[in-house]
This record gives C-alpha cells, sequence and structure tokens, in this order.
C-alpha cells in the first residue's frame, strides 16, 4: 500500500505541477492580448474625450454666433455702428435684393407674357417660328438686363460693403474698448505697437495681401470639393462656416494687432469652435441661389462682424475643458494647408527684411 500511495501522490504532483505550468504558459500568452485590448480602450476612450471636447466647441461657437442681442448692444453704444448698419440694410436689403425680385418676379414673367401675346403675332407666323424667336428674344432681354443691371448692381455693393464693413468693425471695436482699464492699457500698448515704423506697416501690409490671396485660394478649394459625389456637399457646408467665422473675427483681430501667425494658430487650434460659430452664416444661405444668397449673407453679414467683436472667444474655448481638463490642448489642423503650401513663398517676399 505505500509504494502504491507514493506512485500515486507523484502522479499527482507531477498532474499539478502540469497544470500550474499550463495555467502560467496560458497567462504568459495572454498577456499581451490584454495590454493591447487595455491600450486600444485607452485610445478609444481618449477619442471620445476628443470628441465630446470638439462636440462641446461646435455647440458654443452656434450659440455665440446666435446672440444677436450683443449686435444691438453695439448698436445703442455707437451711433456710427448703428448707421453704417442701417445704410448695409438698405444697399444690400432694399436695392440688390428688390431689384433680384423685382425682376425675377415682375419684369421678367411680364416680358413672357407679352411676347406670347396673340397681339404681337403676325398672320403669317408658324407657330414653330413664333416660338424659337419668342425664346430667343427673352433669353437675349434675360442676358441683357443681368449683365446691365443686376451684375453692376453687385459690384457696386460688393465694393461698398467692404469698406462699410471695415468701418462697422472700426466702429465696434471703439465701443467695445471704451469700457475697463484693461482695454485702455491694451489701447495704450497697441499705440506704441503702431508706432515701430515703416517695418511693422510693411508688415502689416504684406500680411493683409497674403491673407486676400489665401482666402481666395480657400474659396476655389471649397468650389472644387463642392463637386466630389455624395459628401462634397457637407464638406463644401463646414468649410464655408470656417470661410465666414475666419471673415467675421479677421476685422477684430486685426484692430487686436494680432499678427498672421498667431490668427491662424488660434483658427485652425480652435477649429471646432468657428466651425460652429460660421453654421449659421451658412445655414442662412445654403439652400439659395447664387444672387439671392451673396445679397442675404450681405445683409447678415455686419450682425455676425458685431457679434464677434463683441465675444471674448479666448474664455469661451478655456470654458470648453470642462469635458476633460487632463486632455492635452487641442491638436491643431491644418485647414489652409492647400493655400499656405502655394503661397507660402509670397509672405516670405512680402515680409521686410532685416
Amino acid at each position: 500500500m505505500a509504494p502504491s500511495q507514493g506512485v500515486l501522490s507523484e502522479a499527482v504532483a507531477e498532474v499539478g505541477s502540469a497544470q500550474r505550468a499550463a495555467g502560467i504558459a496560458s497567462v504568459s500568452s495572454s498577456s499581451p492580448l490584454s495590454s493591447a485590448e487595455l491600450n486600444s480602450s485607452t485610445r478609444w476612450y481618449k477619442l471620445r474625450l476628443h470628441a465630446s471636447r470638439a462636440g462641446a466647441l461646435w455647440i458654443a461657437g452656434f450659440v455665440e454666433a446666435c446672440r444677436i442681442d450683443r449686435a444691438v448692444l453695439l448698436c445703442r453704444r455707437s451711433k456710427e455702428v448703428l448707421k453704417k448698419t442701417g445704410q448695409i440694410f438698405v444697399l444690400n436689403g432694399c436695392i440688390f435684393l428688390g431689384s433680384i425680385w423685382l425682376l425675377q418676379r415682375c419684369l421678367l414673367p411680364l416680358l413672357l407674357w407679352l411676347l406670347r401675346s396673340p397681339s404681337l403675332r403676325q398672320d403669317g407666323d408658324s407657330a414653330v417660328g413664333r416660338s424659337q424667336g419668342g425664346g430667343l428674344l427673352h433669353s437675349i432681354i434675360i442676358v441683357l438686363c443681368y449683365g446691365l443691371w443686376l451684375f453692376p448692381i453687385y459690384v457696386i455693393t460688393f465694393v461698398v460693403n467692404c469698406v462699410w464693413y471695415n468701418d462697422i468693425a472700426r466702429h465696434a471695436y471703439r465701443a467695445m474698448d471704451r469700457g475697463g482699464v484693461q482695454n485702455q492699457k491694451v489701447s495704450q500698448v497697441q499705440m506704441k505697437n503702431d508706432s515701430s515704423g515703416f517695418r511693422s506697416i510693411m508688415l502689416t501690409i504684406g500680411e493683409q495681401i497674403y491673407s486676400i490671396f489665401m482666402l481666395g485660394v480657400f474659396f476655389v478649394e471649397i468650389f472644387a470639393v463642392s463637386y466630389i459625389p455624395y459628401i462634397g456637399q457637407l464638406f463644401s457646408f463646414v468649410m464655408l462656416s470656417w470661410l465666414y467665422a475666419y471673415y467675421c473675427f479677421d476685422y477684430k483681430w486685426g484692430f487686436a494687432k494680432w499678427n498672421l501667425e498667431r490668427r491662424l494658430l488660434f483658427f485652425e487650434t480652435n477649429w471646432a469652435f468657428f466651425a460652429g460659430f460660421g453654421s449659421p452664416c451658412v445655414l442662412a444661405t445654403f439652400f439659395l441661389s447664387p444672387l439671392v444668397s451673396a445679397g442675404v449673407m450681405n445683409v447678415l453679414f455686419p450682425l455676425f462682424v458685431l457679434v464677434a467683436t463683441a465675444l471674448n472667444q479666448e474664455e469661451v474655448v478655456k470654458k470648453c475643458t470642462f469635458i476633460s481638463p487632463s486632455l492635452p490642448n487641442p491638436t491643431r489642423l491644418p485647414i489652409f494647408q492647400i493655400p499656405n503650401t502655394f503661397l507660402g513663398p509670397v509672405l516670405k517676399v512680402l515680409q521686410p527684411r532685416n
């Protein structure tokens, strides 16, 4: 009995040791998989946090853009802002949009009815000849009306709007600068920077020229992206939101003496906020015809410029970090990468050398 028990106990011990060895092997073999799963879950968790922060920034931008009460406050604070804003409403709302409505809803239907009137038909004309002649004459008159009437009005309003938008932003910035000692200190610093001489003036002019070309190339990029099947309109909507948001804040940043590098850094770092801020501008005009869209945008744009001027965008962006303070700063999205790639040498030429 003793030898058999000894052999049995040895066998049990060997089985137990084999099981323990197998268990250790299984744990060791499964440990890399568990580590991979842990890293994957961590990455997904961080991705969700980044998405939550981007969503919060987009909503904050959209809500801030709809704060038209700030535009009303600036109009009440500055008579010049109220006067220029009213002039823009009359120029674009009454003259430009009124001309479009008068041409498309009254004159052209009346012209088409006259061309189809039996009193203008001659007895020897055939039905086909009358229809072709009337259609050709109708098309010629439409081209003449658009080319000699609407297009000159559009060009005039575009030039006048560019001047008046700058005046509105300047008077609004001064109205915001009237309150508080901090703003007065900023103004004193800006006055010192203004006296830096010819180099500063040339640098400012160069950056403004570069911005015009950069936004022009970006607009061509939007136009090309809109023709991508299925997703082109969505990308076009987002890119137009960025474009309008940049236009709205560019006036304020110019008066605040932000250089071009600082503007692009802040804009591309907080891309979600500015995509939300520009969305109401695009929603108001995205589904309209090009001419009507231009007229409506010209009417609404000064309101968004005033809202952007009255907004402390840095403070709003900081408040959105409550999603996860442990996250690093948002990743800079190269929105203007393509324009900067083509126009980078131009900026080096425009900048004054030491």
